[in-house]
Order: structure tokens, then C-alpha cells, then sequence
């Protein structure tokens, strides 16, 4: 119990979701990119896509900043000046004047032109709307003499007019106004201070010029640089798109620690710019919108390798589990010991107890399966429930068990040489083949076929949103539709067919049961194929238990039903799970399916045949150390192994 529980508490892998940053309609787009095409969900991309335009999903997001060229963006397009340039103090050019006119005794000269660090540039500018003036103070080196008089040892002022670049000079002589008002053209040297400790300055230049290209708009935050930007960013989730293998959504704004919102745009990068120059920094992400996240972590997943899923998690799981399924295997053995001793010789009541089991099963897999739909969102499922109803109802197995007094009468004189002469049984030895058949069909079953009901489910996009309900139906189906009709008049079919005749019709079901589940493409189909349940596991399980009960000399019950237990769980369950597990990575669920379908129609007609070599001929001597004689493979088998039993006793 303490091993199941601490499986709750495993904490959740540390492998990051990433996303990358891209430039895409003169937004910045986060890309998040799968490994082929046909993995993207599009269920998923059309459901986020479809949603209202008001629709957005927070995501924490933590980008690497190591690259200047992220840097860059962060300056040139995402208007966060306090990370950039703060070395600036001043800036020079070349500025063509076009225009000069005069106001309120001030001359504004405005340009047309300029050149910054070998670019030519067309010097627009932004005021109004939330911008502000630039006015900062330049001294001016004119070629035009008479501009260059008016503006002597006075320092021209940057001011944005009409959206252009213009120099304003203020000087009270009237004859040097006249002299230059009007279309005049002159080229100036113009060198610019830049107040410190206001980047936005430089920034609003670079920004209104375009000038991406030039030196004096590179970064120029000093070092060291910091090695990432946390934000927390807000999409728009009607702009999801699937292309290609990848994934996109439109970044619309991004919030600083500092509470600041700012807007990530991406302008178009000058011709002379390579197409992707800028951005292309992973960021680690995390959203509100569980189904944005079961996509960004589906692409990062979809690029793993073997060794990043031997995480410390798996191990922790792997321990855990092997810790329970031994705890596991002792309850059951040990309960189906105590079962059979309290029966006594009515053996082929057992399955009428069982039933009881299946009960619980499909009652409360039903429950779970519901509870956990309604408790979770999207295809990220919360099992809290699971655990908590697990827990109770554990607690409740042990105080019951603490009540329950059993008395053996019968003890093994020598325990190695009964079981040794019933390992040398030929029939015998056919019968632990069988179990190990049933036990690695029983193996894909209890590991993948949940697994492929999802699998299934995930062909329509509204699966995600009733598979667990589906599943506990299925457990429901499989139990009171199968298990407990089937282990209710189990003890009579074993009695009119025989042990051999049910251990082939256990594979047979085995095999069409399979075959079904290969070809099916509507979940709901599953339902009606569990009823096969009754015949692979409501037949099977006491056809097992009981037999080895009656084979065993007295006193070894008890080791003889963990010795087939081992055979059934250890070998056959576990090869059944592994093998299973490289045919569905490799082929998916209904090809892997298929393939056991047949096989175990092939071990039915193998099985069949072994018995009528066997010649129907009882497998174990008198004098094979006890006094059972079992009558293998007769209709009425169990009549006879009950009447030597209680003639022995």
C-alpha cells in the first residue's frame, strides 16, 4: 500500500516545454516545431484557432539571451529600451536638409535624408499618440553659408514635424531668417547628445529611421549580459496555425517583472538584412491554457531520445512499481490459498467468490474513470481521485484481513520433492505453457489496451474529452458483463467441458478478441468486444486457480498457487508487456493487436493438439510421491479430482 501511494507523490519530470520566437506579419510568433507533421494534433490547433478574437492564454516564458541578435530584437522591435543602449551618449550622422522655414522666431530645417554609419536612411519620426518628442541638442557643421551663420555657436534642437526629421534653431536676427527661409539644400554634419539614462531616446531614432543595419543601433547594454529575459507574454489563441511540422501563435503583448507591458512587434527587416538574422531564441514556457501546453510539450517530446526518458522519475516509477506488483503478488496468492482452504472440497464454488472482486472492480473503475474526467481539463488528466479512493479503500483490506483466522491441517512432508515430481508432469509442464500463453495476452491488455482506447479516441477531436469515462466503462463492461457471469458458473463449465477443453477456449477468445480490436476505429466499439472478458479472464482465472489447487500434494497449495502465479504474472504478464511495448512503438496499437490475435489463435490450435498427443492419459502417477491422480483432460476432470481428494482425506 505504502509503495502504491508513494507513486502519487513522484514529482513531475523536469524536462522544459520550449518554443522558439519568430518574425511572421510583422508579429512576433511563438514556433513550436514537431519532429514529423503527421504528430501535430490538428484537433487541437483547430479547436484553439476556432476560438473567440478576444480568446488569450498567459504563458510564463523565460528566453536566453546569450545571443546578441536576441538582444537586438529585444531593442529594435519589442520597444524595451532599459536593455539596450545604455552606453549611448551621443550620436552622429549626416542629415540633408530639403526645407527650411521659420516660426516664432525659430528656423525648423527639416531632411529628407541621412546617413548613419555608411546607411542612407529616410529620417521619420514618431510625436503624439502616446511618443514622445526626441529634443535632443546637436551642433550642426552646414556646407551652406548662410545656414551656417544662422546657426553659429547655437545648438540646433531634434524635434519631430510632420512625422519628419527637422532641426529647430532660435535666433532673434530677422536678416539671417530671410536670408535662408524657403526650399534651401545643404548637407550637415550633425552630432547629437543623447541624455543619459533615457535609452528609449536612441531607441525612438533607430525605430523611426529604420536603421536596424548601423553600428549605432546595435546593442549596447553593458556587460556582463544578463543570460535571459523573464515575461510573462499574452497570445492570441485564435492565431494558432499549423504549417509544415510546426506550430505558430501571435505573441501579443509581453509584461516585465517590472510591471511594464510592452508590445513585441517586428517590423520588415531592410533589404540588406538576412531573412533570419533576428530572433529564433528558445524560451522556456509555461501557460494557463492546459491544451496550448499539451501542444508546446507534445513538439519538445516529439524530439526525444531514448536516454532523456531514462529520467530520475522513470526509476523512481520503476522501483515503486516493481515494489507493489511483489506486494501484489503475495496478496493474491496467498488470498487464493486461503480461498480454496476455506472451501474445502467444494473447489468449484471458488469462482462465485472471486466474483466478488470483479464487483469492486467495475463499480469503482467506473466511478474513478468519471471522477477524474470531471476533475481534470483537456487531455492532462489529474489522478488525485484515483489515489484517494485507492488509499481508503486499502485501509479497509487490511483492517479486514487483520479478522480473518485460517487453519491448515494438511502439511507437506517433503515440500522440494511433491513439487519437483509435479514439475516433472508432462502435462503439467503443458499447463505452465499455457498460463505463460494466457499471461503474455493478458500482459498487452493490462498495459496498452487503455492506451489504444486513446489512441482510438484521438481520431475524433472531441476524444480527450470522455476517454477516461470511456475506460471506466470498459472496466465496468469487462466486469459485469464478463467476469462475474462467466466466474458465476465457472465451476459448471469447468465440469462439463473439462480443464483442456477451457484452457483452449480461453486462447480462442484471446484470439478474436484481439482481432476485434485491430480493426475498430469508433471507441465506443470497445464496449461491446469487452464482453470477451468473461471468456479471457472470468474462465481463465478460475480454470487456473483451481487446477492448481488440485494438482498440488498436500500442504504445498499455498507454493504450488505462487508458482503459477510467478508463471502467469512474472514470465507471462511481463514478456506480454515487453513485447508488446516494441510492436507498439514500432507498428501502433492495431497492428500490435493483430499480431497477437493471431498468435494466439496459433497457441490455441497448438494447445489442442498437445493435449489430443497426450493421448487424454492421466498426468501424474500414484507413486509420484502423493495420492492425487488427476484425470487430465476428461469432460468430468474435476468430479474425479474432488472424489480422489476426499478419498485420500
Amino acid at each position: 500500500m505504502v509503495s502504491f501511494l508513494a507513486i502519487y507523490f513522484i514529482p513531475e519530470s523536469g524536462a522544459k516545454v520550449s518554443v522558439e520566437l519568430d518574425c511572421g506579419d510583422s508579429a512576433t510568433t511563438l514556433r513550436s516545431c514537431y519532429d514529423s507533421a503527421d504528430q501535430i494534433d490538428k484537433c487541437k490547433v483547430s479547436s484553439l484557432s476556432d476560438s473567440s478574437g478576444n480568446s488569450t492564454a498567459t504563458c510564463e516564458m523565460s528566453c536566453g539571451m546569450t545571443s546578441p541578435k536576441m538582444w537586438q530584437t529585444v531593442c529594435e522591435h519589442w520597444h524595451i529600451p532599459k536593455y539596450c543602449y545604455s552606453d549611448a551618449r551621443h550620436i552622429d550622422y549626416t542629415a540633408f536638409i530639403n526645407n527650411v522655414h521659420a516660426n516664432d522666431s525659430c528656423v525648423y530645417m527639416a531632411s529628407n535624408k541621412v546617413i548613419l554609419d555608411g546607411f542612407s536612411y529616410v529620417p521619420s519620426c514618431r510625436v503624439g499618440s502616446g511618443y514622445v518628442d526626441i529634443n535632443e541638442p546637436c551642433s550642426l557643421d552646414c556646407d551652406n553659408q548662410n545656414l551656417a551663420n544662422l546657426i553659429g555657436s547655437n545648438e540646433a534642437n531634434m524635434t519631430c514635424l510632420d512625422k519628419m526629421l527637422n532641426f529647430r534653431v532660435c535666433n532673434n536676427n530677422t536678416q539671417d531668417l530671410a536670408n535662408i527661409t524657403g526650399d534651401s539644400y545643404s548637407k550637415c554634419q550633425a552630432s547629437c547628445e543623447l541624455a543619459p539614462h533615457a535609452p528609449w531616446r536612441l531607441m525612438e531614432i533607430c525605430e523611426g529611421w529604420g536603421a536596424d543595419a548601423a553600428q549605432t543601433c546595435r546593442p549596447g547594454t553593458p556587460e556582463p549580459l544578463p543570460a535571459s529575459l523573464a515575461f510573462t507574454g499574452t497570445v492570441t489563441l485564435n492565431t494558432f496555425m499549423a504549417e509544415h511540422k510546426c506550430v505558430y501563435v501571435h505573441l501579443k503583448q509581453i509584461q516585465l517583472e517590472d510591471g511594464s507591458i510592452h508590445y513585441p512587434y517586428c517590423g520588415s527587416k531592410a533589404a540588406y538584412q538576412i531573412g533570419d538574422e533576428l530572433f529564433h531564441s528558445t524560451c522556456d514556457i509555461t501557460c494557463n491554457n492546459e491544451m496550448v501546453n499539451e501542444l508546446f510539450k507534445s513538439a519538445s517530446e516529439s524530439h526525444a531520445d531514448d536516454s532523456t526518458q531514462y529520467s530520475m522519475q522513470f526509476w523512481l516509477f520503476f522501483l515503486l512499481m516493481i515494489i507493489s506488483w511483489v506486494g501484489q503478488a503475495v496478496v493474491v496468492t496467498f488470498a487464493d490459498a486461503i480461498c480454496f482452504n476455506l472451501l474445502g472440497t467444494k473447489i468449484s464454488l471458488y469462482g462465485k467468490q472471486r466474483l466478488w472482486g470483479s464487483v469492486g472492480f467495475g463499480l469503482f473503475s467506473l466511478l474513478t474513470g468519471v471522477l477524474i474526467d470531471a476533475f481534470s481539463s483537456g487531455a492532462v488528466k489529474n489522478y488525485t481521485v484515483a489515489f484517494v479512493l485507492m488509499f481508503v479503500f486499502l485501509c479497509g483490506d487490511v483492517l479486514v484481513s487483520c479478522y480473518i483466522k485460517v487453519e491448515s491441517t494438511r502439511m507437506s512432508v517433503n515440500m522440494m520433492a511433491d513439487i519437483g515430481s509435479l514439475l516433472t508432469s508432462l502435462p503439467t509442464v503443458v499447463f505452465l505453457l499455457w498460463t505463460v500463453a494466457v499471461g503474455l495476452c493478458t500482459g498487452l491488455i493490462w498495459q496498452f489496451l487503455f492506451w489504444h482506447i486513446e489512441d482510438i479516441a484521438g481520431l475524433s477531436c472531441d476524444g480527450a474529452a470522455y476517454v477516461k469515462t470511456l475506460q471506466g466503462l470498459a472496466s465496468a463492461i469487462q466486469t459485469f458483463g464478463g467476469e462475474i457471469p462467466f466466474m458465476f458458473v465457472s465451476g459448471h463449465v469447468i465440469q462439463k467441458f473439462g480443464h483442456t477443453n477451457t484452457m483452449s477456449l480461453v486462447l480462442f477468445g484471446f484470439g478474436v478478441r484481439f482481432l476485434l480490436y485491430s480493426v475498430v476505429t469508433d471507441p465506443w466499439w470497445i464496449l461491446p468486444i469487452e464482453m470477451f472478458q468473461g471468456i479471457t479472464f472470468g474462465m481463465f482465472y478460475p480454470t487456473m486457480t483451481s487446477y492448481a489447487t488440485v494438482v498440488s500434494p498436500p500442504g504445498s497449495e499455498t507454493t504450488v498457487q505462487g508458482l503459477v502465479g510467478a508463471v502467469f504474472e512474472g514470465v507471462g504478464s511481463s514478456l506480454g508487456s515487453f513485447i508488446g511495448g516494441r510492436l507498439y512503438a514500432a507498428y501502433g496499437g492495431w497492428n500490435t493487436f493483430l499480431y497477437f490475435g493471431i498468435g494466439a489463435l496459433v497457441a490455441c490450435a497448438v494447445h489442442a493438439l498437445a493435449q489430443l498427443a497426450l493421448g487424454r492419459r492421466a498426468h501424474l502417477d500414484a507413486d509420484r510421491g502423493y495420492t492425487s491422480v488427476i484425470k487430465y483432460g476428461q469432460e468430468n476432470d474435476t468430479v474425479h479430482i474432488l472424489e480422489e481428494i476426499n478419498d485420500a482425506s
